[in-house]
């Protein structure tokens, strides 16, 4: 049984696609079911597959339509997962589909109507439609992250330590301005220490040695899909913007400050903070709020353990698990019912 993955990739968009994209390859892995991508040439994405042990990609040329490679190779494939940032067409949908199921990830276009799933898990949950998985109970997350459990115990007069991590990719370069809120919060008293993580690809990387320093914080860490979950063991509360980083540090019982993009990333934010899951700066933040914010919040601990506790129980960690578990059961097959008992474990 084999399943192609055509993800979004590269500084434009972000590694968000592509993360999403790994954690249902690999909850389809564990059942036997081969999976393997078609994307465009980001260095940083192909050492993400090639990390998971994924057969090599079909790589899309630069300027040059994705589709008729896409198309090309899902002519064996028993299914096929979208997660791209164009709103889909119909057509697109209907000439991927036929007689193969077609899972749409987080895509509003009218394509999605012609999806035989749409995984949505920004949207709501309790939509009508039985096509549509939707709620943080839904984001698919990668096995190491969603098994990482709540934060240990920290030891008397411990400092805390603030995750500061705009994606893979930071295509809006807001680590440098996150990592001087951190500074600024700092300047003002506030006991917090930071782990920058970034990507060494990205053009914010080589700003990021000398502001550390001059903030006496320590160097950067290089983003790797596989230290998610230590970084996230070691913060006490995130920085992040909004995308699937917000969803990794609620699994992992880490109280995020998140910070936005767009407007449609706000209400996302927005919806969560209503829920008591995050607090959220919107999409016009500045340095001084976010100063203001974080030390607020790391003088706070009882606030941020309930908010971590909160967390914990908006994104169980088996998203990823329930889809898997929906797509095969499109598909039939004897994984069928021990991909349904493992997501309702």
């Amino acid at each position: 049984m084999t399943v192609v993955f055509w993800v979004d990739a590269g500084p434009t968009f972000g590694l968000g696609h592509v993360s999403r994209g790994l954690a249902l390859a690999e909850a389809l892995g564990a059942r036997g079911v081969a999976c393997r991508f078609v994307l465009e040439a980001d260095p940083t994405a192909l050492a993400w597959i090639a990390a998971a042990k994924l057969p090599a990609p079909l790589v899309v040329p630069p300027r040059e339509p994705a589709l008729p490679r896409v198309l090309a190779a899902v002519v064996n494939a028993d299914a096929v997962v979208v997660d791209v940032q164009h709103p889909l067409a119909a057509a697109e949908v209907r000439a991927l589909g036929g007689t193969r199921p077609v899972l749409v990830v987080d895509d509003a276009g009218p394509g999605a109507r012609e999806a035989d799933l749409v995984l949505a898990p920004f949207a709501p949950a309790g939509a009508r439609d039985p096509r549509v998985l939707a709620g943080p109970e839904h984001v698919p997350l990668r096995r190491a992250v969603a098994a990482a459990g709540g934060r240990p115990r920290r030891p008397a007069g411990h400092v805390p330590t603030v995750l500061v991590s705009m994606g893979a990719s930071d295509p809006g370069g807001l680590t440098v301005p996150a990592v001087e809120a951190v500074g600024r919060a700092r300047a003002a008293g506030a006991r917090l220490t930071a782990r920058v993580v970034a990507n060494p690809a990205s053009p914010v990387w080589k700003a990021l040695p000398a502001l550390l320093r001059a903030l006496d914080l320590p160097p950067a860490c290089a983003v790797e899909p596989d230290r998610t979950a230590e970084h996230l063991a070691a913060a006490d509360l995130a920085l992040v913007a909004m995308g699937v980083t917000v969803y990794e540090a609620m699994a992992a019982g880490v109280p995020p400050l998140v910070v936005c993009r767009t407007s449609g990333d706000a209400a996302h934010a927005r919806a969560l903070e209503q829920r008591g899951g995050c607090t959220s700066l919107g999409q016009h933040w500045t340095v001084e709020r976010a100063a203001a914010a974080l030390a607020t919040l790391a003088g706070d601990p009882e606030r941020l353990a309930a908010m971590g506790r909160v967390g914990r129980g908006l994104v169980d960690g088996r998203g990823a698990e329930r889809a898997a578990a929906r797509l095969l059961a499109l598909l039939g097959g004897a994984e069928t019912a021990d991909a349904g008992e493992r997501a309702r474990a």
